[in-house]
């Protein structure tokens, strides 16, 4: 959920995994390299921006580097560790790999309410070891 309780939507998911993988140093993206890592073009980053900057994910500097809030790193670092695993899971079970796959993963974690991660993290973690 957002500041305003709202769910979030497999493409806001993307977008925040790419932002939270590309910004290690914390020095905020470009929104060329997020449409870069998304194979998107730069309309497409710009839009779904000004989506995560009024969900309150995202601020973004008048040069339009793009930060994620705290809120927003919140998030993506919640969403990150059940993508790792799910994808890890898709991957191994319908031998996929690439885009689809991703995008699979992401489509997965927005159908699940965000309350039930923790249980969704623990059991594909039981499911590995």
């Amino acid at each position: 959920m957002t500041k305003d309780g709202q769910a979030l939507t497999s493409a806001n998911i993307r977008y925040l995994l790419v932002i939270r993988e590309l910004d290690t140093q914390q020095h905020g993206v470009r929104g060329s390299d997020i449409a870069k890592q998304l194979g998107v073009t730069k309309p497409s980053v710009f839009a779904m921006t000004r989506n995560l900057l009024e969900l309150g994910l995202v601020k973004k500097e008048k040069y339009g580097t793009v930060f994620l809030t705290e809120l927003g790193q919140q998030k993506a670092d919640q969403y990150a560790d059940c993508y790792a695993l799910l994808l890890r899971q898709i991957e191994g079970s319908l031998r996929c790999t690439g885009a689809d796959c991703r995008n699979a993963a992401c489509e997965l974690l927005a159908g699940i309410p965000e309350g039930d991660l923790p249980k969704l993290r623990m059991r594909l973690r039981q499911k590995r070891s």
